[in-house]
């Protein structure tokens, strides 16, 4: 079975559907879909970051069509050489080796495989608190990575256009990597729309959580009542201080939304082990 008979053996069994973007025909993935990240991947992520330069590759996936949900196993990475004149601005894939890596990815003599292509962005900074600053806000793909996006895989005449996958770590201040799957039709172009309702959510949980505590005994509304004068004079008399720390303590909150101990969508900030991203 060459890759155009697989790709067609796919759509039959669900694993792909027709779609369009701008007037183009597109096969891509159905949904709903999971992806699933072993240990192995998520190990070979982080140990292979390079937090002052962009790199990438390709992500290799074995698709599966079970109970209505498409699932693709993820367990290695193949990393290709960035050709780009800035490597510490932009990615740039070698074209012999990605043609190499999407013949041993589709066209596989013994299994054959989806190939999802990431990049990373740089973190890099010698100041801690900078290079958390980084972490945050290269959380999200740039125009370029949002227009590549949009280039398929050609296998004949068919076009398939899978999600691409955006990476980034930061072990400095917290050991965490973020790893998230944009457009392919089926997911957001960028991460910050989603990630502004994550953070409502959370915020909501939490006022939740707090007005469950002041039902349960009366008194505790004096006890915040008081934590919050303590809060609101300490900030006045060290405001010089506070402030920043406020700052500092809202930007690192935002790292910690959909850790893998939830069911993140779209993205996630894995610690360590195995992650499965929901895309629905």
């Amino acid at each position: 079975m060459n890759a155009k008979e697989w790709i067609l053996e796919l759509k039959e069994v669900g694993v792909l559907k027709e779609g369009q973007k701008n007037g183009k025909s597109y096969l891509h993935l159905q949904t709903p879909c999971k992806i699933h990240l072993s240990e192995n991947a998520t190990q070979q992520i982080r140990d292979t970051y390079e937090a002052n330069v962009e790199k990438g590759g390709v992500l290799v996936a074995l698709p599966q069509r079970e109970n209505g949900i498409t699932h693709l196993h993820i367990d290695r990475l193949i990393y290709l050489t960035n050709i780009s004149d800035d490597k510490h601005r932009s990615y740039l894939p070698n074209p012999k080796e990605l043609d190499e890596a999407l013949t041993e990815t589709y066209s596989g003599k013994d299994i054959k495989y989806f190939a999802i292509r990431f990049h990373t962005h740089p973190t890099h900074s010698e100041n801690p608190f900078n290079e958390m600053l980084n972490y945050i806000y290269q959380c999200n793909t740039s125009n370029q990575d949002q227009l590549v996006s949009d280039f398929p895989v050609s296998i004949g005449e068919i076009n398939v256009l899978m999600p691409r996958c955006l990476i980034l770590c930061n072990g400095r201040l917290s050991n965490r990597t973020f790893i998230g799957f944009y457009n392919g039709l089926i997911a957001p172009i960028e991460f910050e729309i989603h990630r502004n309702e994550q953070r409502e959510k959370a915020m909501q949980k939490i006022f939740d959580k707090i007005e469950e505590w002041l039902e349960k005994d009366s008194d505790n509304k004096w006890w915040l009542i008081g934590g919050g004068l303590a809060m609101a004079l300490l900030i006045i008399r060290y405001y010089k201080f506070a402030i920043p720390l406020i700052l500092l303590i809202f930007l690192m909150s935002q790292s910690f939304i959909s850790s893998e101990h939830e069911n993140p969508q779209y993205f996630a900030q894995v610690i360590n082990g195995k992650i499965t991203i929901d895309i629905p």
